[in-house]
């Protein structure tokens, strides 16, 4: 459920050693308002599948959602679930008791440590999306978040089998969600505010035109050196949010990342890779999660993938 449109992807059983196969995938627009209340887009989008599904895996994200790795001593896992509630008020912007609170061993700091995820969740946004996904005849089999559903997305490609870092970056319309991996552990998730409307808005500022003709200029790759030009100057404030962190995880882990994979709705624009590359030093990949899937599909294809 993205802040520009519900996505559905639908996947079957794995034969062999094979991918799973793509049962079905759409994309359904939201309308203006419709953000406030997306459970007629969640029906169409599924409806559309033609598929029986009764129950859904959704995912949340955003500024009502918190991720953060944290070090943890070594526990066993009821007493992390036990410990996680103090750990995770040292971070939180808001009040654990409006929170719903989750987290997971990544992986050893060394002998008595364990690097740990911890999420946090506005109960008021669970709740809501719960609602819609009820009023659209559906149920919720879990609820995970979109950093995460890319990350499990990109490494069901076998994408992630080298040992090296590497960054995923999935522009969306509003925000932007980054992922570090160091093999195939997720070191480094975030929420970027910062997406494909806030570009276009400010490209179109910039060049005294109107919003409309630059998303059509970018999807249809038809792009003046001018709006080039306008594209990188606007892209910096992306750009400095990612360097950030890719500065960020280099000073924690050593190494920053070697290769920036680009999925997500403004991932498909040629026009907006090659203002990254103009940027960033790190190699540039745009990449889709299945054959015959656009990168747009990212998020709810990692979601499909989860089956507990």
């Amino acid at each position: 459920i993205g802040s520009a449109a519900v996505k559905a992807v639908a996947l079957g059983a794995r034969k062999g050693l094979g991918p799973r196969p793509v049962l079905g995938q759409h994309l359904v627009p939201l309308d203006a308002g419709q953000e406030a209340d997306a459970a007629g887009a969640i029906k169409a989008a599924v409806d559309a599948l033609k598929l029986q599904v009764r129950a859904v895996n959704l995912s949340v994200s955003g500024q009502w959602v918190m991720m953060r790795v944290i070090e943890m001593p070594v526990m066993k896992p009821g007493e992390i679930k036990q410990a996680l509630p103090f750990e995770a008020q040292r971070y939180l912007p808001f009040s654990l008791q409006d929170v719903v609170l989750d987290g997971a061993v990544l992986g050893s700091v060394d002998a008595k440590r364990n690097w740990v995820l911890i999420v946090a969740c506005k109960k008021e946004l669970l709740e809501r999306r719960l609602d819609w996904v009820k009023r659209a005849g559906l149920e919720a089999a879990l609820i995970d978040v979109d950093a995460v559903a890319i990350a499990n997305a990109f490494l069901a490609r076998g994408n992630g089998r080298h040992p090296g870092v590497c960054s995923l970056v999935n522009a969306g319309a509003q925000w932007t969600n980054l992922v570090i991996l160091q093999g195939e552990v997720p070191y480094l998730v975030r929420d970027i505010p910062w997406g494909g409307e806030k570009l276009i808005r400010a490209v179109a500022e910039q060049l005294g035109i109107k919003p409309a003709a630059v998303g059509t200029a970018l999807t249809r790759g038809e792009l003046t050196q001018e709006t080039k030009a306008a594209l990188r100057l606007m892209s910096e404030a992306l750009v400095t949010e990612l360097q950030l962190s890719f500065d960020y995880f280099e000073n924690r882990f050593g190494q920053p990342p070697e290769e920036v994979f680009v999925s997500g709705g403004l991932g498909q624009s040629a026009g907006f890779l090659e203002a990254l590359k103009g940027h960033l030093t790190q190699a540039i990949t745009p990449w889709a999660p299945g054959r015959g899937v656009s990168g747009q599909f990212t998020v709810a294809y990692g979601l499909a993938l989860r089956t507990s």
